[in-house]
């Protein structure tokens, strides 16, 4: 027998569909969101046959909607409540996946104007504290970036970073590093489900010209790998970790290492970080991350501050660590020696440059991700120079990013 549909039904189905677009189209877009969640939202996308015929139109769509919800982050912070209210809780470290599409990464554009110059006043320095200790660890509060090999675009890449080293000038040397990311060091039931990074950069580093150095900053972390070397929340190796690298690079390149007993120690607790931002998870939230950084104590001085603090500490960042990311930017050193550090990087060479930095008289900076100039002619710039190419194994799966390093030469 045929049966009316239950009006209950359609009024609530109605109600929903005029709340969600009065959230969407009429109130407006939360404007923190994407400093909230540290990533760009989702713009509406281009209808077209082949976007509406292929699901690619209702799938943007879907993410236009909640991406750009009114009151978003108030939304976020409720359903982490409840979430956490009812006990609904997770165990053991959380896996995150980026879209290759988006660099791996997804960040906003990084700005520093509304930073603040770090000043010894701005950190939470505790002299009892011990040395680069994650003192709020919690098994339960890690969030870290699966990683899957891709030998093909790791060709690709390969083949990028010999097209430079073809082209180089003779006052040249050029290296490679390639970080591991934090789940190469975790326990094996993690490690078991991910490529393995080592067989990766070995795999790259046999496919590279003889004129490009190797640097093994794996070998170093892996030294080190029951110290705070990457953060729980975020994709990004901590400053020590940094440091580790830049021994490797130091080896590599015949430098003699400044030790970082010729730094000021400086701790900044509270620090949410790129993987785990926009979650507002009670756990991490009661466990984050402590952000340290280094300030050279033997008189070098820099024509740019190595790192700022924002005036809003709770949207703590990485851009910590020279402001973040910008297309080209290059500073002077008081070290008079001529010799130039040109570094062709992702973020992951923030937290180490102020680690290279004493050893050059200049370093120029280019992110390809935005940089639309030559890296050559920037080297006909400089005489006696080290160009130093650093990107974190995620990118040598990302076709766009090893385009665009391609594209600078």
């Amino acid at each position: 027998m045929y049966q009316q549909p239950d009006r209950l039904n359609i009024v609530l189905s109605l109600a929903a569909i005029a709340l969600l677009s009065l959230f969407v189209f009429i109130l407006p877009t939360d404007e923190k969101a994407s400093e909230f969640e540290n990533r760009a939202m989702g713009s509406f996308p281009e209808l077209n046959a082949q976007s509406y015929f292929s699901g690619e139109f209702s799938r943007d769509y879907e993410t236009f909607l909640l991406d750009n919800t009114a009151n978003r982050t108030t939304w976020l912070t409720f359903a982490q409540f409840a979430e956490n209210t009812y006990g609904i809780n997770r165990q053991g470290a959380m896996m995150v996946e980026f879209d290759v599409d988006d660099l791996g990464i997804g960040l906003i554009p990084d700005e520093i104007s509304e930073a603040v110059v770090f000043t010894t006043s701005g950190a939470n320095v505790n002299p009892n504290q011990p040395f680069s200790v994650d003192i709020h660890f919690n098994e339960n509060a890690i969030f870290y970036l699966r990683y899957t090999e891709n030998q093909e675009l790791a060709s690709r890449y390969a083949e990028v970073l010999n097209a430079y080293a073809e082209a180089l000038p003779n006052n040249t040397r050029m290296f490679s590093l390639i970080s591991p990311v934090k789940v190469e060091f975790m326990s094996e039931r993690y490690a078991s489900v991910n490529s393995s990074q080592i067989d990766t950069i070995k795999y790259i580093n046999a496919l590279l010209n003889d004129e490009i150095i190797p640097v093994d900053a794996h070998k170093f972390l892996s030294e080190h790998s029951d110290e705070y070397i990457f953060f729980r929340t975020d994709h990004h190796w901590t400053a020590l970790g940094a440091y580790y690298a830049y021994l490797a690079f130091a080896e590599a390149a015949g430098l003699e290492p400044v030790t970082i007993d010729n730094y000021i120690e400086n701790a900044i607790e509270g620090f949410i970080g790129s993987l785990a931002v926009g979650t507002r998870n009670r756990m991490i939230l009661s466990h984050p991350d402590t952000v340290y950084f280094y300030t050279l104590n033997d008189g070098t001085e820099f024509s740019i501050n190595m790192f700022t603090i924002p005036s809003d500490l709770s949207i703590l960042s990485y851009r910590l660590f020279l402001g973040g990311d910008r297309d080209y930017y290059s500073f002077n050193s008081s070290n008079k020696n001529g010799r130039t550090l040109v570094a062709v990087k992702d973020s992951f060479a923030n937290a180490m440059l102020p680690w290279l930095a004493p050893h050059y008289e200049t370093v120029a900076v280019i992110d390809p991700r935005q940089f639309t100039g030559s890296v050559m002619q920037i080297l006909e710039e400089y005489d006696d120079i080290d160009l130093l190419f650093i990107n974190y194994i995620p990118a040598t799966t990302m076709s766009d990013l090893i385009e665009q390093t391609y594209n600078a030469k």
